[in-house]
């Protein structure tokens, strides 16, 4: 009897106490998960908004100044949103029509937020360099053209606007190699 009286005392179930204690476990063990995947995502967002703006911004930024180091000068049409540069490909040390070297950027159809970068050689020939993370970019000359011996470069770009980082800046100033310093 005294077995069968314990036996009872086992089978009866959880009180209301120990089901109230489980029930805040679970939930502060909840809560620490969701919230554990939310900045985890967040994180990752952020991750790929850097990698993958940076890695288009290195590419421009690369051949926009190996084109700069190699021109001869800077166009007189060139303005603050546009480069236009002579780059001597035969130095032969005549300007000619397919020696000129177009840097601007491009509306995308459908994203105000964002513009190609297109390199354009020879008013024929357009290349894009970046896809569509670029917001702005400007030129600026140390003097005017054809005097110009230095062109710096300013690229704000956002791979997602509104989610993972901030609108980053890269600026880099280049100098014409193939100019005179003689003034």
């Amino acid at each position: 009897m005294i077995a069968r009286l314990s036996r009872m005392r086992e089978d009866q179930g959880v009180t209301l106490v120990e089901l109230l204690v489980t029930m805040l476990l679970l939930s502060f063990v909840t809560s620490i998960t969701v919230t554990s995947f939310t900045v985890m995502a967040r994180s990752k967002t952020q991750v790929n908004d850097e990698a993958t703006g940076l890695s288009d911004v290195r590419k421009v930024s690369e051949r926009l100044g190996r084109d700069i180091r190699n021109a001869r000068g800077v166009d007189a049409g060139a303005t603050s949103s546009m480069l236009v540069l002579w780059i001597d490909t035969n130095s032969n040390y005549r300007r000619e029509a397919d020696e000129s070297v177009e840097w601007r950027l491009r509306a995308i159809a459908g994203d105000p937020d964002h513009f190609d970068v297109v390199r354009v050689q020879g008013g024929a020939s357009t290349v894009v360099q970046a896809r569509s993370l670029v917001n702005q970019i400007a030129f600026e000359y140390d003097a005017p053209a054809p005097n110009t011996k230095v062109v710096s470069t300013t690229l704000n770009y956002d791979a997602f606007v509104g989610t993972g980082t901030t609108t980053r800046n890269l600026y880099f100033a280049e100098r014409l190699r193939n100019v005179d310093d003689v003034t």
